[in-house]
């Protein structure tokens, strides 16, 4: 089982990989580790997808993602929670799971 650990600290992240992808992922790391391998290259490409998945959690949501929820929640009677209107992530998610119906009510299905 891989796992983010953070320096001495007591944080530790279990990382639930699949048992593909979790293979992959040891593939990569031994190859890293031959004479001549870019272990950096690897390390590097890890770095910037935990830096995108950070971002897009803290990047706030557009104001036409916000114009467009307030009108779903509007339709479908809903109460927008506060994290989708800080969280870009959280705001893709409930489009995503209220977009259909708030289309099919309008007709545009």
């Amino acid at each position: 089982m891989f796992q983010l650990v953070y320096g001495d600290h007591d944080l530790v992240l279990p990382l639930a990989l699949d048992a593909v992808a979790e293979e992959r992922l040891v593939d990569l790391m031994s190859i890293a580790v031959e004479p001549g391998a870019e272990r950096a290259d690897l390390a590097r490409r890890i770095t910037d997808a935990i830096s995108t998945l950070l971002d897009c959690q803290i990047v706030p949501p557009t104001e036409k993602q916000l114009k467009y929820a307030v009108a779903i929640a509007m339709e479908l009677s809903l109460a927008i929670p506060p994290e989708v209107l800080r969280h870009r992530h959280a705001m893709t998610e409930f489009l995503g799971a209220h977009a259909q119906t708030y289309r099919q009510r309008k007709g545009r299905a």
